[in-house]
């Protein structure tokens, strides 16, 4: 190879397919934990908590847990344990 060329690399995968399908949709919220993963994009926690404030106002929502992502992919086995303590759960914000 001479100092001219360059090696180039495709990073790219073949996607997954994986099963899967929508959960049941609550009949109530009343008396419900909601759940929230802040990814950590700006004020997405702030949005969050302001969207259970109403649900707990206006439905019932009970309580809520909130867990912080810090880092894009998956969230960590602890987070993914504290969230599935709840009903249902609010999932990061777009930009």
């Amino acid at each position: 190879m001479s100092q001219d060329e360059q090696v180039l690399y495709d990073p790219t995968a073949e996607p997954r397919v994986l099963a899967s399908g929508l959960a049941p949709r609550l009949a109530s919220l009343e008396g419900k934990r909601a759940g929230i993963l802040d990814n950590s994009k700006a004020n997405a926690g702030t949005l969050m908590l302001a969207v259970v404030e109403r649900l707990k106002e206006k439905y019932g929502v009970r309580d809520v847990i909130k867990r912080e992502k810090g880092i894009a992919g998956a969230p960590s086995p602890d987070i993914l344990a504290a969230l599935t303590t709840c009903d249902f759960v609010l999932v990061g914000s777009a930009d």
